[in-house]
């Protein structure tokens, strides 16, 4: 399934998130390496996540509770990001928090490189994602 979307900035919280080890760990076992310390958030041009869930079943890691410590859990689907400027594809992993501040429109790419540098991205460029359902 393609979707279409569009380049934005967060809020820094992915870096956050991702540097710590119970997600590097995680992150790094779903991806097959390990993650670049930050995401690249994406807001679906014509699909919320609730609506991308219906159509395209993801993974979930649940909440992970270590000691007296809770770490929300996502959802998660394989995907490519096919970039339309330079024809690029690369492999990458699409998140969504359980808890997210983020709007229903929203997702976060993870992958081995930074992607915004790596393909060249700036905010409002418009990318496919390829989602393997």
């Amino acid at each position: 399934m393609r979707v279409e979307g569009i380049v934005v900035s967060g809020i820094g919280n992915g870096r956050k998130y991702v540097s710590l080890p119970v997600y590097t760990d995680i992150l790094g076992k779903i991806l097959g390496s390990k993650p670049y310390y930050g995401t690249l958030n994406i807001v679906l041009s014509d699909l919320s996540v609730d609506e991308l869930i219906k159509i395209c079943t993801p993974g979930i890691v649940n909440d992970i509770v270590l000691g007296d410590m809770t770490y929300g859990g996502f959802y998660y689907w394989y995907s490519k990001i096919l970039e339309r400027r330079n024809g690029v594809s690369e492999k990458v992993v699409v998140i969504r928090p359980f808890k997210s501040k983020n709007p229903r429109n929203v997702v976060e790419v993870i992958s081995d490189k930074c992607l915004r540098e790596h393909l060249g991205l700036v905010d409002g460029d418009v990318i496919t994602i390829e989602f393997k359902c």
